[in-house]
């Protein structure tokens, strides 16, 4: 390898490559009246083309297959009163061996006791930071009293019924998968119709979707950990596939790629801590992936990278913010071809 070589490699992992200028306004805060009236944009070959979401009926064909992530995401935002006073805003992310997970915006510590809804927990912290409720606390009782727990960037905090996935089925992610949220189950009911084939896995979305790289070499990130699930007729519909096969989102292409590790599709359900950034080999046979447009410095953009070619998608996230596309989980999409470069 020359010098040249080698200095554009190096490049290729420097975190100032996943950073680019971002419109404030471009940020959306509300979501859109309907699900499928966003934009999508066109990515095939090196041909960009500005398209509506149900334009994606005209794209896909008889036999193509599209692979969505079933989950759903929990009421997980509750508020909490300490019982010495002060409010607080939690964000419970699970279920641990002694209670619940979360984060919590508020002065409190280890040992305070809290008051959220009618029962009283106490306060304790895992060794990673986190924070823990230990006491009479449910995941039936959490979400009677919840309410959807909206990205951090979005600042307008309500419950948005468009954030909940309509074709979702399993509850438990503490976030969106956001490339589902364009598909209504009327749009998946057209695509039935043409002959399209409709199959779903499970990632149950973990905060850690939020969390930006920081190390100045790419390469050195930790994705968290999230659970997940590829069931066999998954992989059959791939493996008999004779067109298209679309991932619906970044959660989906994870969990397939997971299950292709370390070369073969197979039946899976566990853990993944799967990190996709450019240079990864791709084994799950996905030729397209749908996605939204998404944040500088994540780990979501690196994927993107490795799977459309980061040239291409430079030229492409360019042309979004050119052409006033918004970005993030209520923003609008895109379809990408699969493209070495």
């Amino acid at each position: 390898m020359d010098e040249r070589s080698v200095h554009n490699s190096y490049l290729r992992y420097r975190l100032e490559n996943y950073k680019f200028e971002l419109p404030k306004n471009l940020i959306r805060q509300e979501p859109p009246k309907e699900r499928t009236e966003g934009r999508m944009m066109k990515v095939f070959d090196d041909k960009i083309e500005h398209l509506r979401i149900t334009d994606i009926l005209n794209i896909l064909d008889k036999g193509d297959v599209i692979i969505f992530n079933k989950t759903r995401v929990r009421k997980a935002k509750i508020f909490g009163k300490k019982i010495t006073g002060g409010n607080l805003e939690i964000t419970v992310l699970g279920k641990g061996d002694e209670g619940f997970v979360c984060f919590i915006r508020g002065k409190v510590k280890d040992g305070d006791r809290i008051l959220i809804g009618d029962r009283e927990v106490k306060v304790s912290s895992t060794n990673d930071g986190k924070r823990l409720l230990i006491g009479n606390l449910d995941w039936d009782y959490i979400e009677s009293i919840g309410h959807l727990p909206l990205p951090p960037y979005i600042k307008k905090k309500e419950d948005f019924e468009y954030y909940q996935n309509e074709i979702g089925e399993v509850s438990g992610s503490i976030a969106a998968p956001t490339a589902s949220l364009h598909f209504s189950n009327e749009l998946l009911k057209k695509m039935n119709d043409k002959g399209v084939i409709i199959k779903y896995i499970l990632l149950t979305v973990g905060y850690g979707t939020f969390k930006s790289i920081t190390h100045e070499d790419i390469r050195f990130h930790v994705v968290d950990e999230e659970d997940i699930s590829v069931d066999n007729d998954v992989i059959e519909s791939i493996e008999n596939a004779n067109g298209k096969v679309v991932a619906v989102g970044t959660t989906v292409m994870r969990a397939l790629e997971t299950a292709a590790y370390p070369g073969k599709l197979k039946p899976y359900s566990g853990e993944t801590r799967i990190y996709i950034y450019p240079g990864f080999k791709f084994n799950s046979g996905v030729t397209h992936l749908f996605t939204n447009f998404h944040i500088p410095e994540s780990s979501l953009l690196s994927l993107v990278y490795a799977f459309g070619c980061e040239r291409r998608l430079k030229r492409a996230y360019d042309e979004a913010i050119k052409n006033g596309y918004y970005f993030y989980s209520l923003g609008d999409a895109m379809i990408m071809d699969r493209n070495y470069c």
